[in-house]
């Protein structure tokens, strides 16, 4: 299934409130939600996971079906 999972910073001395710091587009199953881990390493920095939000969307006429995943995250340093 096509999956776009985008990472925002909630919580940084170096990143605003809301700053996206990148997102991927990958071909990923159903329970890919489940298998995102608990602390994005990302240039140099550590961000905790503080949620995620999954959306699924299912076009029944050309038998397509994408989610997308919101990983909200924190600066743990």
């Amino acid at each position: 299934m096509q999956t776009t999972v985008k990472y925002v910073v909630l919580k940084s001395k170096e990143y605003q409130l809301g700053t996206p710091l990148f997102e991927e587009s990958i071909e990923a199953d159903g329970n890919y939600f489940d298998q995102i881990p608990n602390v994005i390493h990302y240039q140099n920095h550590e961000f905790k996971v503080k949620s995620k939000e999954l959306t699924r969307k299912q076009i029944y006429d050309d038998f397509e079906e994408t989610q997308t995943i919101l990983v909200k995250v924190i600066a743990t340093h």
